[in-house]
């Protein structure tokens, strides 16, 4: 991995151990929520996406057609997608078949899914949805098997899962960090001020789902939890306008047209940018930590043991985002503002001071920042 040019002493062996083997906060998030749904979404030639079954009868699936079939399905075989329908979240598996006939058009699509009520207990679910689609492709109208996994499963027991990389394909954070560079400590900052990061995808969506996970969990801690909406589709533009925080994807190319409408931060590939189109700004400050933390990731990556390499991303900034908080939270019982040391303290430098009065400005905590001594960046578009 290519580092930038502005670097510090890298991390030590023991420092990065002590990030591996980090307890995240809080260290396992008890989620045994029953399902609420299974359901079938098939393409039809002449009715589009639709609903074509789903258990119970009774429950509201209203928009689920758009998510669990996503646009440009059609140029993939196979993909899972996370989204959130009515407070809830959804799980689909989507197989593309060849068939042979004119009804079809060649092609027979279909995505099958279950509603939960908590994001971190829909991994469990992925690799028999995944058979149950590939078996509703090739029988057509065979909802047993459906049936009897929501009713098995429901009568059992399920693992509580934490927010750590269960949730998500070991590596994604990997390769976040490697897709976004010194970008991803922009994220993290848009992360801690609450702010609405929408990512641009084109299917397969599975991968951008890890990424919404990834980003959630490198700004969880005790102070700041994320709002993950994980797919969205332009279906859902009045509930993205309102919400004040979240992180979503999208493969729906007129949601970026709209702008401050529906999000704050537009990430497309590695760029980060506001509604405007414009960069957001790269300090001196993210450019060290970068470095740091890219030279740590590479001398783990070397071992080939990609799960650690993901603890250990997840570990710096979980790290990161406590003592920025702690620091800030004792400054606010005390009777002295932030002074430079402090500022070293927590792996921050004079350049991100304009970031971090936007922070406590926000966030209301009443901590007086020093001023440095020569001018820094700008971070008005923040305001």
């Amino acid at each position: 991995m290519q580092c930038s040019d502005e670097s510090e002493p890298l991390l030590t062996l023991q420092e990065r151990s002590d990030l591996i083997n980090a307890e995240f906060t809080p260290p396992f998030v008890s989620c045994d929520p029953k399902l609420l749904s299974v359901f079938v979404v098939a393409f039809d030639t002449r009715a589009g996406n639709v609903v074509e079954w789903k258990y119970p009868e009774s429950y509201s699936l209203t928009g689920v057609e758009f998510k669990a079939l996503p646009s440009g399905a059609h140029n993939v075989q196979h993909d899972v997608m996370i989204f959130e329908l009515a407070n809830n979240f959804g799980l689909a598996a989507y197989i593309m078949k060849q068939v042979d006939n004119t009804a079809e058009r060649g092609a027979r699509m279909k995505s099958v899914g279950v509603i939960t009520s908590n994001y971190l207990a829909l991994c469990q679910h992925e690799e028999r949805l995944v058979e149950l689609a590939h078996d509703s492709v090739e029988h057509p109208g065979a909802y047993e098997q459906l049936i009897q996994y929501f009713a098995e499963f429901n009568q059992g027991c399920s693992v509580p899962v934490s927010l750590e990389m269960k949730a998500n394909s070991v590596g994604s954070m990997y390769d976040l960090f490697k897709s976004q560079g010194v970008q991803i400590f922009t994220l993290w900052k848009m992360l801690l001020l609450k702010k609405r990061i929408l990512l641009q995808c084109t299917p397969p969506i599975s991968r951008q789902c890890s990424y919404v996970i990834c980003l959630a969990a490198i700004c969880h801690s005790q102070f700041t939890q994320s709002n993950p909406l994980f797919y969205v589709t332009v279906n859902d533009m009045t509930t993205l306008n309102y919400k004040q925080s979240y992180i979503a994807c999208s493969a729906d190319m007129i949601l970026k047209t709209k702008g401050s409408q529906v999000y704050d931060v537009y990430v497309t590939g590695s760029a980060v940018v506001d509604p405007k189109g414009e960069m957001f700004p790269v300090t001196r400050g993210d450019i060290i930590r970068y470095n740091q933390l890219c030279g740590a990731v590479d001398k783990e990556y070397g071992k080939k043991n990609t799960s650690e390499v993901d603890r250990l991303i997840q570990g710096y900034f979980s790290v990161l985002t406590t003592d920025l908080f702690n620091t800030l939270t004792n400054l606010m019982t005390g009777s002295r503002g932030l002074q430079p040391d402090d500022l070293k303290d927590i792996r921050l430098h004079n350049s991100d001071l304009p970031y971090l009065q936007t922070l406590v400005d926000k966030l209301g905590y009443d901590v007086e920042l020093f001023s440095p001594s020569c001018c820094e960046e700008h971070f008005s578009s923040l305001i």
